[in-house]
């Protein structure tokens, strides 16, 4: 394969993960198959740049004519928007499941349950208001969407390469039990998680982020592994979200 197909390839396996876990646009006949599928998923933080970048944008310009409150609530619409509400879904799910089950075998077959309990919705109130208020109080709302968005998606992610996928089923909304653990899928999504701790203003900051983001990890690891005995797409959504919040809580902390 020659260095030009090569790039082909990448970029298609980008758009790939792009038309995976958003809604935005991408060509009709871009080529698929179940090993580009698994391949996808280490551009997933880049999907989460993306998204990030494009909030900031939403952001930006609406704080041109409103005040910040208000361009926040747009930001976090056009993010839903644009991911289709992909991850709060599987948080959604995973409250329910987690919250509801007694065993790990009850609690999956909650988390497939197309209805919506009381605990969904409770922990979908409090995380969004959680997001609204940390932003809404942020000074560098744009970089803090921008580095939430794509950190979190790492930290969600790297499970795939770390941690047993507990269904087997076809019919679930992301089929990785047979994702490869690849080197090189490791070593891009890091490069893109280094990549965006690159925007923080300074070393030590990013250090202590990165530092929070891991312990965070280990805890998710052994909630997941107490409460199912490994991961579903749900639970990763769910991690995104936790992620994604304890970003916006530390930059609140260390920038305010």
């Amino acid at each position: 394969m020659t260095i030009a197909s090569k790039i082909i390839y990448q970029w298609q396996v980008l758009l790939l993960a792009i038309s995976i876990f958003t809604r935005l646009p991408v060509p009709a006949d871009l080529p698929y198959s179940e090993d580009r599928k698994n391949e996808s998923y280490k551009f997933s933080p880049l999907v989460g740049l993306l998204v990030g970048c494009l909030s900031a944008l939403v952001y930006s310009l609406s704080a041109q004519l409103w005040p910040q409150s208000v361009a926040v609530v747009l930001s976090m619409i056009a993010s839903i928007y644009m991911t289709g509400a992909f991850h709060e879904d599987g948080f959604a799910d995973t409250c329910d499941g987690f919250g509801g089950g007694f065993t790990p075998l009850r609690k999956l077959e909650i988390m497939k349950d197309s209805r919506v309990g009381a605990y969904a919705l409770i922990g979908m109130v409090l995380v969004l208001l959680l997001k609204y208020v940390s932003l809404s109080e942020l000074h560098q709302v744009p970089l803090a969407l921008m580095i939430a968005h794509t950190l979190s998606r790492s930290v969600a992610v790297s499970f795939i390469y770390s941690h047993g996928y507990v269904r087997q089923s076809e019919q679930s909304k992301l089929n990785i039990a047979h994702s490869p653990s690849r080197n090189n899928d490791r070593l891009v999504l890091l490069l893109i998680s280094l990549l965006s701790l690159s925007l923080l203003p300074s070393l030590g900051l990013a250090v202590a982020l990165v530092g929070v983001l891991l312990l965070a990890r280990f805890g998710f690891g052994r909630w997941l592994h107490a409460q199912i005995g490994g991961y579903t797409g749900d639970a990763l959504g769910a991690i995104q979200q936790l992620s994604e919040l304890l970003c916006y809580l530390f930059l609140l902390y260390w920038l305010s």
